[in-house]
């Protein structure tokens, strides 16, 4: 029973990888650091919510511009 849960574990560790991979290739779709993800909340932009839930990705789009900040949820929420 265990070798089964750790390759679920595993094969579902691995499509969340290629879904951030596929992400980081698209157009406009930038991933950012805690700081600068942050700062972007903070900031008068007018941003909206642009999560990616199924690859565990937080994203915020800028209105304007078009342009998507990313960042891994854990990336997000680390203890520093």
């Amino acid at each position: 029973m265990q070798n089964i849960r750790t390759r679920i574990s595993t094969n579902l560790d691995e499509s969340i990888v290629a879904g951030r991979r596929e992400l980081r290739q698209q157009p406009r779709q930038r991933f950012v650091a805690r700081d600068e993800f942050c700062d972007l909340l903070l900031s008068f932009k007018k941003l909206t919510r642009s999560d990616e839930p199924d690859m565990s990705v937080r994203g915020l789009l800028d209105v304007q511009s078009g342009q998507r900040y990313l960042i891994e949820q854990e990336k997000l929420f680390a203890v520093s």
